[in-house]
């Protein structure tokens, strides 16, 4: 995936400033088209076209990353004592304290910026089965269905020396991570269309041989009665190829089709991807429950789906680089 320049970065903190930087908004567009489709530039007016929808997608990404809670502050004595981050590692072979001392000594912050740190923890979220006792009102059922969660994946993203930039850099990758999905969608409509070309074709020859006859058959003197009868099955399944690759090609063909799917998407991302808050209550062995009357932490993280199939956990986190070198 491709990743803006030091110039276009600096957008998104100083997003009001950039609407009238014409050079810094060609940048950014230029850096659109060339990640999604570059033959977007031959569509007339492209441009133009996408100067709105790429500050809509822009002004987005922000929003989406603000919603994202935390940080959690992390203390040397005890680094995973916040519910949340016990939680999230649970039964995991890595630990917080790994990946942030490997996310340090692979970190280009320079030391005279100080030791404080903000990133965003990501992992994916796993929900199971498991039996075992639980409390229902005044009684204890021993063999109780639940459902418990384990996280696994862990990343740290947007490292930064302050929440603000940590923010900013999130929302860089997210305006990133819609750049690709659409630009995996047209790549895969083109795959799909390749395809039904190719299916298309081989009908075709398979119908030239049954008008034609088949002469290998007809040299010793046989005739295939069944042929009239193949005929007419591949016409059929001819004309249904052909109306399926006119149906997908729709809208997929031209430059200006790819850009017209371009704009529909940054000027509506939500449809792409979303973050919503998701409110959990997990007891000591990450079993979900919603009793108040067994012992358990109530949490709070940010679940981040792209394209409807990809899903992320993520909360804010807070540390000083001094604790863990």
């Amino acid at each position: 995936m491709g990743s803006l320049s030091e110039s276009s970065l600096s957008l998104f903190t100083r997003f009001n400033f950039w609407l009238k930087d014409r050079e810094l908004e060609k940048e950014l567009i230029e850096h659109v088209v060339e990640t999604v489709e570059p033959k977007i530039r031959l569509a007339s007016g492209y441009r133009k076209h996408l100067s709105e929808p790429v500050q809509v997608c822009l002004e987005y990404c922000r929003e989406m990353v603000e919603e994202i809670p935390g940080p959690i502050l992390l203390e040397k004595s005890d680094y995973d004592a916040d519910p949340l981050i016990h939680a999230a590692f649970l039964g995991s072979s890595v630990t917080l304290k790994d990946l942030i001392q490997k996310q340090e000594k692979s970190s280009a912050l320079a030391r005279p910026e100080g030791p404080e740190r903000f990133a965003i923890l990501t992992m994916v979220q796993k929900e199971t089965t498991v039996f075992g006792p639980k409390i229902q009102g005044e009684m204890i059922i021993q063999d109780a269905r639940m459902k418990s969660l384990t996280f696994s994946d862990h990343r740290i993203v947007g490292l930064a020396t302050s929440l603000e930039s940590s923010r900013n850099k999130l929302a860089n990758v997210c305006f990133e991570m819609i750049l690709g999905a659409v630009s995996e969608e047209l790549a895969t409509k083109r795959t799909d269309i390749r395809e039904l070309h190719e299916h298309l074709e081989r009908l075709q020859a398979m119908s030239r041989i049954f008008l034609e006859g088949n002469q290998p058959k007809n040299f010793f003197g046989h005739d295939n009665p069944d042929d009239p009868e193949k005929l007419e099955k591949v016409e059929t399944m001819l004309k249904e190829a052909k109306a399926e690759l006119n149906q997908e090609r729709e809208g997929y063909e031209t430059p200006a089709d790819w850009l017209e799917i371009l704009t529909t998407h940054l000027a509506a991302p939500k449809n792409v991807m979303q973050i919503e808050s998701l409110q959990l209550r997990l007891d000591w062995r990450n079993v979900l429950t919603e009793s108040s009357e067994e012992k358990a932490n109530d949490i709070t993280l940010a679940q981040c789906s792209l394209a409807d199939h990809l899903k992320r956990d993520a909360v804010l986190i807070s540390y000083s680089a001094d604790d863990y070198i």
